[in-house]
C-alpha cells in the first residue's frame, strides 16, 4: 500500500511539474528588448502604427491580468489596430534596467508599466506613476477607453495624423 501511495504521489508531482513548465511565458526572460524594440519601430515605419512597450514580469498578477485583457475584445482590437507590441521582462524589478533607463524609470510606480513610441522612436507616453499597477481590478472596456484616450492625446500632439 505504501508503494502505491508513493507512486501516486510521485506521478502527481511529475504532472504538476509538467503543467508548470508548460506554462507560456508572457515576458520572455531571454528576449533582447533592444532588438525587439528596433524591429517594432521598423515595422511601425511601414504601417504608421505606434509601438507599445509593456514592462512586466510573469510573477506579477497585475501584469498577467493586463496581458489577459490585451488579448480579449474590445481592448485587443485597439491594441492590434494601433500598436506593435514589445514586452520587456523586468524580473524582480532588477532586470533590463539599462533598457528601462531609456524611458526614465517607468516601473517606479509599479508594474505593469508602458511606454508608447512612434515610428521615429520618439517617446510620447510613459506610465511612470503606476497607472496600470492595479490591472487586476480593471475592466476590459475601461482599459480600452484609457488606451483610446492616450491615442487621442498622441494624435493631438502630432501634426495632422488623426487616423487612429
Amino acid at each position: 500500500m505504501k508503494i502505491v501511495v508513493n507512486t501516486a504521489w510521485m506521478a502527481l508531482m511529475v504532472l504538476f511539474c509538467a503543467v508548470v513548465s508548460a506554462r507560456t511565458l508572457i515576458y520572455d526572460p531571454s528576449a533582447n528588448p533592444r532588438h525587439d524594440l528596433a524591429q517594432a519601430v521598423a515595422s511601425a515605419a511601414t504601417d504608421d502604427k505606434l509601438v507599445l512597450v509593456v514592462f512586466g514580469a510573469d510573477w506579477c498578477p497585475d501584469c498577467r491580468m493586463l496581458d489577459h485583457h490585451m488579448n480579449r475584445e474590445p481592448l485587443k482590437a485597439v491594441i492590434n489596430h494601433n500598436f506593435h507590441l514589445v514586452k520587456v521582462d523586468v524580473g524582480e524589478k532588477d532586470k533590463n534596467l539599462d533598457f528601462l533607463a531609456k524611458f526614465g524609470n517607468p516601473i517606479a510606480g509599479g508594474i505593469p508599466a508602458i511606454a508608447i513610441l512612434d515610428n521615429r522612436s520618439t517617446i510620447h507616453y510613459v506610465s511612470d506613476a503606476g497607472e496600470l499597477a492595479s490591472a487586476q481590478s480593471a475592466k476590459n472596456e475601461g482599459l480600452k477607453q484609457w488606451f483610446q484616450s492616450l491615442l487621442g492625446t498622441i494624435d493631438d500632439s502630432e501634426s495632422g495624423d488623426s487616423a487612429r
